[in-house]
């Protein structure tokens, strides 16, 4: 026979068992809402039907009503029900994105209820309460918008140049007018006569005498000479890059030599930029009509000795260019920087573009302007000066190891477009400055991960790594749909041909650095990480594309030498030569196949025919030339017990180690905010499918 025994009672129990009481809970806690919101239907949690319910307030969740056509009741007067996996379909769609977007920076982790709620809430501790929910309190710190302000002070100066005063948002010129036009709504119409500010001032007082403008006169070239020199820069100078205008350097070179001129220390800009483009038309001065041939004589020309005398002549103009700080003065130093390329690129150019960036900057042409002060060809003037500016700076910084002077976050000036040219040729050329500043921006975007990838924690380096190859993979994606002409049906343009170097460089800079990874893999080394030989193979993929790139561009550089012949003084020709053959000889101590070697052999001659181009050339080319002489050395010895890599034992050369690629579970500690904020800045902010981290299997 059964018997029931209740909960408080047991016959094997001496005592009665008191009975359990549930916690008391507020009557208003206790209340269910008739319908969840989506968000807590979803996780299974409890809701209070309000809208937003305060499950969702304190996760900072969006709160969605449950829609009241997706119930049964209803859809039984439409026609039949749809299926609960129909009705989900969305919900569920949208949770599967937001669990790929969180793999995508956190890595391979498990995304349980419990794993979420320990990010949520690590998370939510790291912002310090910045996800509260915003309030009306009037006690509530806010900030007002501030519009940054460009101000024409041409007439206040006796210069002709545009000068304009820029002022960034919460700046002291922008807090002083905000507060002059608080005072004037105060004062109302009595502001008139309280208010007497004189004008913009000027330093005049730190221009110099006009008594040297005179002694530049007299040294003048016959007009001639200076028109030759005005067509050489044009013709070779002025690729991809905007320095100036063709018909405006004409004009002044005219000007200079009308008689009864006179000169003043405002005529500084435009005189320094007429010098400097004479200056620069010297250094391709000895481009000849016919194909070059190899090994000609490193003299110096009649034409170097000219070419510095207006350098001199022209850096005398500086103290009067910085104090009249206009757009002309952003030209000036801009063709000084790009007389100084091919001579000192990271020293005195490097100098020059940044005084050209900050005179840029002070008259705001690194902003969008919305206003109506500029017609349609100053304001052309002023974009083009300014990714010049821009795309020079940014690319002699990064491949030079220097730091940015300026975050693309900063910058919103228009690009150059093309309704302004009147000529087909000249949007052509537009069209190849904007794809040059995409370019550039690309090799920013690889410089960051880089940068990121050497000074993150060994648990966030393998997910930079894939990062480094999704920007690869979205750079040449962009590059095949850039429309960019083919070197192959382009030989006779030079401008093309440095479209397709600075492309290749991009590929080399990216990939080097594991180069002399792979070489100085030992055996021990190949065996600890047999485990792991895609991720192997995809650390080689970079260094394979840099090989690549290398040889791609001593073919494109050849190309150019039997047509269009090569010109010594080009930087972005000689950089990229140099570069590809470093990338050569790099090679050869990992492999050196035949192919390689014939390679290295046409960049070899190709470096030393740039090399008579001045001393800072032949500097550079005697330092690759002794790094293949002791590199055929090592490999003449490959055949013996000799170790390759003994004379540089003592040199670290790998800037990253095979540890980056251990599997290890991601640190909260180590990883803050801005490690997301990073990741959406690079290349646009786009999302591109990053490719999943292979796993090796057990051992």
């Amino acid at each position: 026979m059964c018997r029931i025994y209740s909960d408080s009672f047991h016959p094997l129990s001496s005592k009665p068992r008191p009975t359990r009481k549930r916690p008391k809970v507020p009557e208003q806690q206790r209340q269910r809402a008739a319908v969840a919101c989506k968000s807590c239907r979803r996780l299974k949690e409890k809701c209070d039907g309000q809208v937003p319910c305060s499950r969702c307030s304190r996760y900072n969740r969006l709160c969605e009503p449950a829609d009241a056509a997706s119930r049964p009741a209803s859809s039984s007067h439409n026609g039949p029900s749809k299926s609960h996996a129909e009705r989900a379909s969305p919900s569920h769609e949208r949770v599967q994105h937001l669990e790929y977007i969180a793999r995508h920076f956190l890595g391979d982790v498990t995304l349980t209820d419990d794993a979420l709620s320990k990010i949520v809430a690590k998370l939510e501790s790291e912002s310090d309460g910045t996800h509260r929910k915003p309030t009306d309190d009037p006690e509530t710190p806010t900030l007002e918008e501030e519009r940054f302000s460009v101000q024409n002070v041409s007439a206040n100066t006796t210069s002709g140049s545009s000068i304009w005063h820029y002022s960034g948002e919460f700046s002291h010129w922008n807090f002083s007018m905000r507060l002059k036009s608080y005072v004037e709504q105060q004062l109302g119409g009595e502001a008139v006569n309280q208010f007497q500010v004189l004008d913009y001032w000027r330093p005049h007082h730190l221009k110099s005498r006009d008594s040297s403008m005179k002694s530049i006169l007299e040294s003048l070239p016959g007009k001639d000479v200076a028109l030759f020199l005005v067509s050489k820069f044009c013709q070779f100078a002025q690729q991809t890059t905007f320095f100036v205008e063709e018909g405006w350097v004409r004009e002044r070179v005219n000007a200079l030599y009308r008689k009864n001129i006179v000169l003043t220390a405002d005529d500084a800009c435009w005189l320094c930029s007429t010098l400097m483009v004479l200056a620069v038309g010297t250094q391709f001065a000895h481009m000849p009509q016919n194909t070059p041939t190899y090994g000609e004589d490193a003299i110096e020309s009649v034409a170097d000795a000219v070419g510095i005398s207006f350098y001199q002549q022209a850096a005398d103009l500086i103290p009067d260019i910085i104090a009249i700080a206009s757009v002309d003065s952003v030209q000036a130093f801009l063709l000084l920087a790009h007389y100084a390329l091919p001579l000192d690129a990271h020293g005195v150019a490097y100098t020059y573009l940044g005084l050209a960036l900050r005179m840029a900057i002070q008259n705001g042409m690194h902003r969008k302007h919305l206003g109506n002060e500029f017609d349609a060809y100053t304001r052309d003037l002023r974009n083009r000066l300014w990714w010049s500016t821009y795309r020079l700076e940014k690319r002699v910084s990064i491949l030079h190891g220097r730091p940015a002077s300026i975050s693309s976050n900063e910058v919103d000036a228009d690009h150059p477009v093309d309704t302004i040219s009147a000529t087909e040729s000249e949007t052509d050329i537009r069209r190849l400055e904007n794809s040059m500043t995409k370019i550039t921006d690309w090799l920013g975007d690889m410089a960051f991960v880089i940068f990121m990838l050497r000074k993150s924690p060994p648990s966030l380096r393998h997910t930079y790594f894939e990062r480094l190859l999704q920007i690869k993979g979205q750079y040449l994606e962009w590059w095949q749909s850039a429309h960019i002409p083919d070197i192959n049906t382009m030989q006779q343009s030079r401008a093309v041909a440095h479209l397709h170097l600075s492309k290749h460089m991009n590929l080399v800079f990216v990939g080097r650095p594991f180069l002399l990874n792979r070489a100085r893999l030992n055996a021990a080394t190949a065996r600890k990480l047999s485990g792991r030989a895609m991720l192997n193979e995809r650390w080689s993929e970079l260094a394979g594309e840099a090989l690549r790139s290398a040889e791609q561009i001593v073919a494109i550089e050849q190309q150019m030498h039997a047509t269009i012949g090569l010109a010594k003084a080009s930087w972005v020709e000689f950089s990229a030569c140099r570069a590809a053959v470093l990338v050569l000889l790099a090679q050869c101590l990992h492999e050196s196949s035949q192919q390689t070697r014939d390679v290295l052999g046409k960049g070899m001659n190709l470096i030393r025919y740039m090399s008579s181009a001045n001393a800072s050339t032949r500097s550079e080319a005697s330092l690759v030339t002794s790094l293949e002489n002791a590199i055929r050395h090592l490999d003449a010895q490959r055949a013996g017990t000799f170790d390759m890599y003994e004379p540089f034992g003592d040199l670290d050369w790998s800037p990253f180690d095979a540890s980056m690629f251990n599997e290890t579970p991601i640190d909260f500690e180590a990883l803050g905010m801005h490690h997301f904020d990073e990741a959406f800045s690079i290349s646009n902010g786009s999302l591109g499918p990053a490719p999943r981290p292979e796993v090796p299997p057990p051992l």
